[in-house]
């Protein structure tokens, strides 16, 4: 079967997407790219000790060296940040529904969610090692701690924006509460659920490394901590790297999915 073409250009559509997908991701490429060169021209003309900061080969080089052994921790930082995040996407929509179907629940939890907000979390880490005890268990929890509030606020902002109207409407017809949130509130709030899903999903591993930097003694935090400590900051750096590949994968894994759950939203419309 003969691919469609575009009169207009005389590309086929196939063809079309790939130019812009090559475009799209060609600029980010190239801009990291000089950024590093420059980073690594900036470093050895200077003369700065690896000490302060490594060259990108520098880093690269400690991360073939070390291959294996930041494997090992990256997978437990992974675990304990999927698990973490996971028991806070089901805790968070659930708690938010019930917030926006429930005047009195807003009125009583939603203060509760702002104060635990507001403490910083770095203070909370130490506590948890108290409470909790040493291991992957204050990691996970610190990680819920670490989400959960931006994805209750956004599926509590998601199911509040619902149009009025329509609410009338489809009330009016006689659907009850259920039907009306299920039917209408529900996947209106989907745009909102996501961006609250892809945010906690790049904070998650930040709060897997955070409770590993008092918690744990494995983990990328647990690098990150003992190569700072031991001067070498090629493999800190190694360890930061990977945490934020972490994230970046996180974010565009999450984007995946909204892009295949929502394909009818006006904000996925020309992405495709």
């Amino acid at each position: 079967m003969s691919a469609i073409i575009d009169t207009s250009s005389g590309l086929s559509i196939a063809a079309r997407r790939r130019r812009k997908m090559l475009r799209n991701a060609g600029l980010p490429i190239a801009s990291a790219l000089v950024g590093l060169i420059l980073w690594e021209l900036l470093v050895r003309t200077l003369e700065v000790p690896t000490y302060l900061l490594p060259a990108p080969t520098a880093i690269v080089e400690a991360l073939i060296a070390r291959w294996s052994f930041l494997m090992t921790n990256l997978g437990y930082t992974a675990l304990s940040a999927v698990s973490g995040f996971t028991m806070a996407l089901v805790l968070g929509v659930v708690l938010g529904i019930a917030i926006a179907a429930s005047p009195l629940v807003d009125r009583i939890v939603y203060p509760w969610l702002v104060i635990s907000h507001a403490v910083p979390k770095v203070v909370v880490a130490p506590l948890l090692l108290v409470w909790i005890g040493f291991g992957i268990k204050s990691g996970i929890i610190f990680v819920v701690f670490f989400t959960f509030f931006t994805i209750v606020v956004n599926t509590v902002m998601g199911l509040k924006s619902a149009d009025p109207d329509l609410l009338h409407l489809v009330r009016s017809m006689g659907a009850g509460p259920m039907k009306v949130m299920w039917k209408i509130k529900l996947p209106n709030a989907l745009p909102n659920i996501f961006t609250g899903i892809k945010l906690g999903a790049t904070l998650a591993p930040v709060g897997a490394v955070i409770g590993e930097f008092v918690a744990s003694n494995r983990g990328l935090g647990y690098v990150l901590i003992q190569a700072v400590g031991s001067m070498s900051i090629d493999l800190a750096f190694a360890a930061v790297f990977l945490v934020s590949a972490f994230g970046i994968a996180a974010w565009y894994t999450a984007e995946l999915i909204e892009k295949k759950c929502i394909p009818w939203h006006a904000s996925q419309r020309g992405q495709h």
